[in-house]
């Protein structure tokens, strides 16, 4: 499987629009030329009926830039994943799961028990990702590189919402000094979708920070 399986001509994605600074459901309008990768032009037309303005406008983007859409069956069918690796359901049953349904790469704070299976579909997630352990429960991070060629060049970690909910009180301190530990390790944290987006998108979206 490739982590772009979701890209399918005449498919719905989300597309990390950067002029708008949102994600939006768009439609592959063109076929797609195989095998995908990062730089591979995708052809995309707005879903968006509220803006008719939109209709006939047709966008050509990266598909580095496109996370996968999904509808309520296949989040039915991921929260049945979770329920059943919770269960004790073991790799030899969660990977033809995730075959049968052909599910795309889906990385989300409730997903880190699946990660040896999801790294067997793809192997490129081992590469991109790290596990984090707070209060025995895991959570995605990633090492970036900020400022790149410059004299403040540095490495830090990144990672999800989640992880920041549980460290950090309501008056933005952290609720512990192991807390603190934590959290002074992590440069920036990002939602469950943008934390898909592109490395140098994220590094983007860091170093405004």
């Amino acid at each position: 499987m490739s982590r772009y399986d979701f890209i399918r001509f005449g498919g719905f994605v989300n597309w990390a629009d950067e002029d708008t600074d949102t994600f939006r459901k768009m439609k592959v309008c063109l076929p797609v030329k195989e095998p995908v990768e990062d730089d591979t032009k995708i052809g995309l037309i707005s879903t968006d009926e509220d803006n008719p303005e939109e209709i006939a406008v047709s966008y050509s983007v990266r598909a580095a830039e496109l996370i996968p859409w999904t509808d309520s069956f296949q989040e039915g069918y991921w929260k049945a994943l979770i329920v059943a690796e919770a269960n004790g359901a073991g790799t030899d049953v969660l990977l033809p799961m995730l075959k049968d349904a052909g599910l795309c790469l889906m990385l989300r704070s409730d997903a880190c028990k699946l990660f040896p299976v999801l790294c067997r579909l793809f192997p490129e997630v081992e590469e991109m990702f790290e596990i984090i352990t707070w209060n025995d429960r895991e959570y995605f991070v990633r090492e970036l590189t900020l400022f790149r060629g410059t004299g403040g060049e540095y490495k830090t970690l990144v990672s999800v919402t989640g992880l920041q909910d549980v460290l950090v009180g309501k008056d933005g301190a952290p609720i512990s000094d192991e807390a603190e530990a934590v959290d002074r390790k992590i440069c920036y944290y990002f939602t469950d979708e943008e934390f898909l987006l592109p490395e140098e998108r994220l590094v983007a979206l860091a170093e405004d920070a």
